[in-house]
């Protein structure tokens, strides 16, 4: 059966995005269900196409892609309407219909305002993500990353803190400055890979196929300076965009500012998939289109991810806002992935594509627990808050297993990913695995740190008062926890469908020498 799964999959929440604003915006109820039953079909679909990956035949070399679409969209510059997915995409393609999925589900019909524009902006999100997932075709690639900034720009500054306004300015400059950038890299590779019969073409399969016709000359400026060739121009453009968006230290300014003034319902989503994207473009495009450059490089990037892990975890041991400790935490574990994936093995890149998966589950059920006890206590001042564990005993025990799980405790989902990449890190270089393994410490420190703050000691003005999670709240909180023990004692699906993706893309960035253009 040949059935458009993969637009189902974009135009279910865009079409219910639609069908939205024909509902009268006090039905919340209306409003809500519709929400929650187009991102669940969603969920469903990517749960079917995943799991009817492994019986189906690819497409072929370079890249083996399944349940391909292609249509004609902009032939007169070979501009297609082409669509797939293989290990890398299917695994965080499930992952963004589950965070999605929990965001529907944890918004409040009471407490939000105007829901169902915020839910409309939130099903066109997840079209956009969706999208940048699933394209085979640059400039269709191009197009969904730089739309899922217009709803999430709407949903970031018009949701949350009082300073909302200013953080996510920083955000959006930083963006599309970098994708400013990879447009332009883009346009390059368009005139400069051309297929065997001479013609220009955005498509990826097509693209890897095609030698670069232009001279990779030096690039000189004042007194015969050496910097780069071209084709290590465009990929620092390219590389700047993704590093922006995981982002790794330097550029990680922009987060911890818009976390700490995003809502949780909005972080489960933005946090739990939207930085991921940099560290899939990094796979998908970095070590496909630019193998050459990204071993060149390898060595730089690298040191900059093991800067992100130092560094997230020492400003989280400096914070007392709740929201900002788990920013600088997701800094340092999203600083892991971007180790293993420049470590250029087999084994740093599958266990990155699985830590993709486990900070994403980790750091949504964390956000939702810094929101379900802001709400309680009206405070996410560290200081003001302890014996959690007395009033809250449900939150205490999910909080304990999120913790476990933050810091790569042996048995729960972040040790396997953590410590796959360390391995491809060792292959690299054993220095860069020490240094990461200074950060496991650092993560031990700060996680436990905060957890015996929160919930032991006697209970104090601010916490004597509360009342547990309800059984709503222990519901979405529940497979999120459930993941977190399943993955961390049995990872092999995840590892078994990013696995031929992974050896595939190890491949191809290893079919140039560093130095080779």
């Amino acid at each position: 059966m040949n059935a458009p799964w993969l637009t189902l999959i974009l135009v279910i929440p865009a079409g219910a995005a639609i069908l939205l604003q024909l509902v009268p915006r006090r039905m919340t109820g209306a409003v809500k269900g519709i929400t929650v039953v187009a991102t669940t079909a969603v969920a469903v679909l990517v749960g079917l196409v995943v799991a009817w990956m492994p019986g189906r035949a690819g497409s072929g070399a370079p890249l083996t892609m399944f349940f391909q679409e292609q249509h004609d969209w902009i032939p007169a510059i070979g501009a297609g309407y082409h669509v797939g997915v293989d290990g890398l995409s299917a695994t965080l393609l499930a992952l963004n219909a589950g965070v999605f999925l929990i965001g529907s589900l944890v918004v409040s019909r009471k407490a939000t305002e105007r829901l169902r524009f915020y839910t409309t902006l939130l099903l066109i999100t997840e079209t956009a993500t969706s999208g940048v997932l699933m394209s085979l075709d640059l400039l269709l690639f191009y197009l969904f990353w730089e739309g899922m900034l217009v709803p999430l720009y709407f949903l970031l500054s018009n949701y949350g803190g009082a300073n909302r306004g200013r953080a996510t300015l920083k955000f959006i400059i930083y963006t599309v400055a970098g994708s400013l950038l990879m447009l332009v890299a883009i346009i390059w590779i368009y005139f400069d890979r051309r297929t065997g019969l001479g013609q220009t073409t955005f498509d990826l399969e097509s693209l890897l196929s095609a030698a670069p016709s232009q001279a990779a000359s030096q690039v000189y400026f004042i007194a015969k300076v050496h910097t780069f060739t071209p084709e290590q121009l465009v990929f620092i453009c390219f590389a700047l965009a993704f590093a922006i968006k995981i982002p790794i230290v330097p550029f990680h300014t922009w987060l911890p500012d818009l976390y700490e003034s995003c809502p949780p319902a909005v972080l489960v989503f933005f946090a739990g998939i939207v930085s991921k994207l940099g560290a899939y473009g990094f796979i998908r495009y970095g070590l496909t289109l630019f193998a050459g450059p990204v071993s060149y490089f390898k060595w730089f990037l690298a040191a900059l991810a093991v800067l992100s892990i130092v560094y997230g975890a020492m400003m989280a041991l400096s914070e007392r806002d709740l929201k900002r400790i788990v920013a600088y935490a997701s800094i340092s574990h999203l600083g892991f992935i971007a180790l293993g994936i420049f470590s250029l093995t087999q084994n740093g890149v599958n266990g990155a594509i699985l830590q993709m998966v486990n900070h994403g589950i980790i750091i949504a059920a964390l956000f939702l627990i810094v929101g379900y006890i802001e709400a309680r206590a009206g405070t996410r001042d560290i200081r003001e808050l302890s014996g959690l564990e007395k009033r809250m005993p449900w939150l205490y025990a999910v909080f304990l297993v999120a913790t476990l799980a933050g810091l790569g405790m042996p048995g729960m989902n972040s040790f396997v990913g953590e410590f796959t990449i360390m391995l491809g890190a060792f292959q690299l270089h054993w220095i860069y695995a020490v240094l990461a393994g200074g950060g496991v410490i650092l993560a031990c420190w700060y996680m436990l740190r905060l957890h015996q703050r929160l919930v032991h000691g006697a209970p104090n003005e601010r916490t004597e008062r509360v009342h547990d999670l309800g059984r709503g709240e222990l519901l979405v909180l529940a497979p999120l926890i459930a993941l977190m023990i399943f993955l961390g004692v049995f990872p092999r699906p995840v590892g078994d469908l990013a696995k031929p993706a992974v050896a595939t893309y190890v491949s191809l960035a290893g079919s140039q020498p560093a130095g080779s253009q």
